[in-house]
């Protein structure tokens, strides 16, 4: 089906973590749009690169908003294909293993409540369809080229991506992850910290001055969780303009002991930890370079600066009170 302008675009991950059949789904995605007066077009994802290409169709079209069916990798592919300040609004279906964006958002966690919740947003009763700040990272290609990528939540260095390309190259980590969905990270991250050491890197902010450090663990976060149980940037807002970096100093097992104070949203300041705020981080290994996720899926170990996008993507919010929308 052709993408018309206001179409309500709802792009399905046949492989996202939750069961629900697509004739399902569809049947929900449908009747919750039909209900709110607009129309529906749903398209089946194959892949990153087909998310991202519908995600730019519907921009092109003048979609009115694009539903990721699925979970933060979903979303995340969508965002690829979205250019910075478009008008189509993004929306989530929260079927995924964690879930972060809905979670964080205070979003129902059932398709038609979800649904039915952010076109309401649309109309801007209750709720809106809020501007909220991205991130991009910069990397070089195989080529000598740059890349660069778009992220909603967060983007790592070290221990947690370690877990999640831990996750992604073994089988029966895999199995655990579907049986166990977002507590098997946490087991990977356990596996990835035996025997590791730090990772070797410099890095600047906002153009300061050049700074070395051994970190077994760095986030930057636009949003606040890593998964929905541990909260690494506590002050960290959509709507802000900046980052939040959070950094453990050390081997990988410090930031895993110290995981217990991400639960209850309180880290300790001091030796060995930093939180600081910037628009733009420039990072450059200086040895092997530590592994990258961005939005939970595995990013290029070529990254070498992330900028914040300001004001540059347009969401659909039922609860603009939610602490990381700055409420």
């Amino acid at each position: 089906m052709q993408i018309q302008p206001d179409d309500i675009v709802f792009v399905l991950n046949p492989n996202s973590g939750n069961a629900i059949h697509p004739r399902q789904l569809t049947a929900i995605c449908r009747a919750a749009t039909e209900q709110a007066g607009r129309r529906a077009n749903i398209i089946t994802s194959r892949s990153p690169a087909d998310a991202a290409q519908t995600a730019l169709a519907a921009h092109e079209a003048g979609a009115a908003a694009i539903f990721g069916c699925g979970g933060d990798g979903t979303l995340s592919s969508i965002l690829q294909g979205l250019p910075a300040r478009s008008p189509t609004a993004l929306g989530a279906v929260p079927l995924g293993t964690a879930n972060v964006w809905a979670y964080e958002t205070n979003l129902p966690m059932t398709p038609l409540a979800a649904v039915a919740a952010q076109l309401a947003a649309l109309n801007g009763s209750p709720g809106e369809a809020m501007w909220i700040d991205s991130g991009r990272v910069w990397s070089t290609e195989a080529d000598g080229s740059v890349g660069s990528q778009r992220f909603l939540l967060m983007a790592s260095w070290g221990l947690d991506a370690a877990a999640v390309s831990g996750i992604a190259a073994s089988d029966r980590r895999s199995r655990i992850k579907r049986m166990l969905g977002e507590p098997a990270y946490f087991f990977s991250a356990v596996q990835e910290a035996v025997g590791r050491k730090a990772w070797s890197i410099a890095y600047s902010l906002d153009g300061g001055p050049t700074q070395t450090v051994d970190v077994g663990l760095m986030t930057v976060g636009n949003t606040r969780m890593l998964g929905t149980w541990l909260e690494v940037n506590p002050r960290a807002t959509v709507v802000d303009g900046e980052l939040d970096l959070l950094m453990f100093r050390g081997a990988p097992w410090r930031a895993l002991a110290l995981s217990p104070f991400a639960r209850h949203g309180w880290l300790p300041h001091g030796p060995g930890v930093s939180n600081l705020r910037f628009r733009r981080l420039e990072i450059t290994p200086l040895g092997d370079p530590p592994p990258m996720q961005i939005d939970g899926e595995i990013g290029p170990t070529s990254a070498y600066a992330i900028d914040v996008e300001p004001q540059a993507l347009r969401v659909l919010c039922p609860n603009p009170a939610a602490p990381v929308l700055g409420g």
